[in-house]
Formats: structure tokens, sequence, C-alpha cells
């Protein structure tokens, strides 16, 4: 396998687009590490490597692109993003699902795939439903294996559905896809070491760039990682909203670890063992949240929405969320939500089927109980055992 070169990405971009001015220089550094850990550690075979050689290169070119833009449409920076939504909570809890649901409401923006993925010139309201780079990013997807049936049963991806805030990470070069996947470790090191203030900075840059030609009346944003650096989330979107899912860790940890394994599957010869420490990093997360939850100036800014309450009664919840927030919800609204969950349920059922079992992870109950035991009896969550 060809070693993957920094440098050499760094320009061949540059020629690609003709472009030279990277709208600062914080990215060289992670993507360094980045690379020489592509190289050392993660064990991509041929397929592996191609594809993130070609993923890098359009990440490198649409940060290009978008620093172009910022010149070409100065008012991009006039932009204003108030009281964002943010949907946070461990992986596998059900965010994804409300995050989607959510999105239903004609008032709500979220950033699709296709936006996210290649994000200049910003999207336009004339073209939006047509846009081609609709066509290119759904191909891409094919291409770098997202729409595998294995990862598709695990997280649904495609061109026009919401994605998580990580993708907009992409653009600084520090963002946890990489440790997801492709077994990275001193990537992982540097980006959990790191200032993530100027990551939010550019997540606020990127949201600003999309909304110039095609807003809403407010955004709807998703990740679990957002837990690790809430802190830093506030304090470049002080008014935040912030709806923390909750699930039993027992369901949690071996669902994340096999997606994780998904992942190594497609890009590399590694097969970790155990849960690829997560365990570990999710209690560190959830441990973030409630040292934030404990200010008081905070308490209010949370709603709470537990798995099973969302399963039962999706639209319920909703309805809390939007009281809670002060958000109106119109019949034409709650209308559009209902009749997609109608359709989710349609294809949920005729997807491809997410399988997994605990023990092929080592996850014991009361290893979970060890490091998650403070987390659901502070949270009530409901066990599923």
């Amino acid at each position: 396998m060809t070693a993957l070169d920094d440098q050499a990405m760094i320009a061949d971009a540059e020629h690609a687009t003709g472009l030279a001015d990277w709208g600062g220089d914080d990215f060289r550094e992670p993507l360094r590490v980045l690379v020489a850990a592509l190289n050392s550690e993660a064990q991509l075979h041929e397929q592996g490597a191609r594809i993130a050689r070609r993923h890098l290169h359009d990440v490198l070119c649409g940060r290009l692109q978008m620093a172009a833009d910022r010149k070409r449409f100065p008012g991009i920076a006039d932009e204003k993003i108030s009281a964002p939504v943010f949907v946070i909570g461990l992986p596998r809890s059900g965010t994804t699902f409300l995050h989607n649901l959510l999105t239903q409401d004609p008032q709500n923006r979220a950033p699709l795939t296709w936006e996210i993925m290649f994000p200049s010139p910003p999207p336009e309201s004339a073209s939006y439903h047509d846009d081609p780079r609709i066509a290119q990013c759904q191909a891409k997807l094919g291409e770098i294996g997202f729409l595998d049936a294995g990862l598709q049963a695990i997280h649904p991806f495609g061109a026009r559905r919401p994605e998580e805030c990580n993708f907009i990470w992409e653009s600084t070069l520090r963002t946890v896809n990489y440790m997801a996947w492709w077994h990275v470790p001193s990537y992982t090191r540097l980006l959990y070491c790191g200032d993530m203030r100027p990551v939010y900075e550019a997540h606020k840059r990127f949201l600003q760039h999309l909304q110039h030609r095609h807003r809403g009346t407010r955004w709807v944003l998703k990740t679990p990682a957002h837990m690790a650096w809430l802190a830093t989330l506030l304090a470049v979107y002080p008014d935040a909203c912030l709806v923390q899912c909750h699930r039993d860790p027992a369901r949690i940890i071996p669902s994340l670890a096999n997606n994780l394994l998904q992942y190594r599957k497609l890009y590399s010869s590694l097969r970790p063992a155990g849960s690829f420490g997560m365990l570990e990093l999710q209690a560190s997360g959830l441990a973030r949240v409630d040292a934030v939850r404990d200010q008081p100036q905070y308490g209010s800014r949370f709603v709470d929405a537990h798995y099973s309450d969302v399963q039962a009664d999706p639209m319920a919840v909703v309805r809390r969320i939007y009281s809670h927030f002060g958000l109106p919800l119109p019949a034409a609204s709650a209308a559009a939500m209902q009749a997609w969950l109608g359709r989710d349920r349609g294809e949920h059922a005729a997807g491809p089927k997410h399988v997994y079992h605990g023990d092929d992870f080592g996850v014991d109950h009361a290893e979970i109980d060890r490091h998650f035991g403070a987390y659901l009896r502070r949270y009530n969550v409901e066990l599923e055992r």
C-alpha cells in the first residue's frame, strides 16, 4: 500500500480547486497526526487507503472552497444562529430517530448529508431539493461503503438525510468520525486532549454558510459526541437548547461496539477485541454533562427524552420538548411529524436488521453498572436486560 502523505494531500487540494487560502492553519497538525496514524496504526487495506485518500481530498477541497465563498458572499459572516436545538445523549440511545423526527417540522433546519459533504457554494432554496450535489453525494456514499447493509442497519445514510455535527467538524480535521472509522489511537489522543473551541467556532461558521441562502426558523442539530465538550458548545452557543436522550448502557455499549466493528471491516484488516474503549469514553462524556447540568444557570436548558418514552409515544415527547423551550408546534408541523413516523416504521420493517450480541464484545453487566450506575440512578433509566 502506498503511504498517505499529508503535504501531498494539501498540494493536491490546492491544485484541484485553484485555491490556496485555507482560512487558517489550525487543520495542519491534526491532518499530519491523522495521516501518520493511518499509515502506522490503522492497518488499512488497499481499498481502505484509497477511500481514506479520496475522502480526505474532498474534505480539504471543501475547506478551501468555503474559505473562498466567505469572500464571495460577505453576508455569510453576518448570519445569526439563534437558539439552536441540540440532541445529545449516549450513542445508540435514540438520538438519530428523535433528530430525524424533529427535522420533519418545516420550521426546523437540519444539515443534510449532501450539503455537509459538498458545501460550496452555499445551497439555495430554489434548487435545494434537486441540487446536482445530491446525486454526487449519494454516489460517494456508495463508493466509500456507507450504503453497506451492515452500516445501514445501524445508522441509515443517505444524501437527503439529516446528519450529525461530527461530519461538520471534518472541515477542521478534528472529529470523532476518524476514530470511529479507523484505528488511530494517536489521533484520538490529540482530539481529546486538544482545545475544541476552534472546532465549535468553525461549526458555527458552517451553519452560517448553509443558511445564507436557505434558512429555517431554527437549527436542529445532533451528535452524541457533544457530551465530551458540552461546556465548549455552550460557550459558543450560549442560547442553545439541549435534549438529552437516555437508554440503558447495557444495550448501548455492544451496539456501539458493533458499529465500530463494521467500519473496521470496511477499511482495514484490524479486528480489535472488546468494546473499543467505549465504556470509559462514554462514562466520561456523561460525567461532563452532569458537571454542566449541576450548574444552576443551565438547569432549565435541558429536557430529557427516555428511549422507552420515545418508543411508546414519540409525539408526546416532541410536545414536551417544544413546551419546555417555549416553541410553537403548529398543527401542520405535528401532522408532518406524524406522517414521517408512519413512513419510518415501514422503512425500518423492510430494511436490514442490526444484529449483535453483547458477549461478542466482552460486555459484562457488573462492569456496565460500575461505570454507569450513578447515571442510571440519577436519570431513573429503565433497564433493558
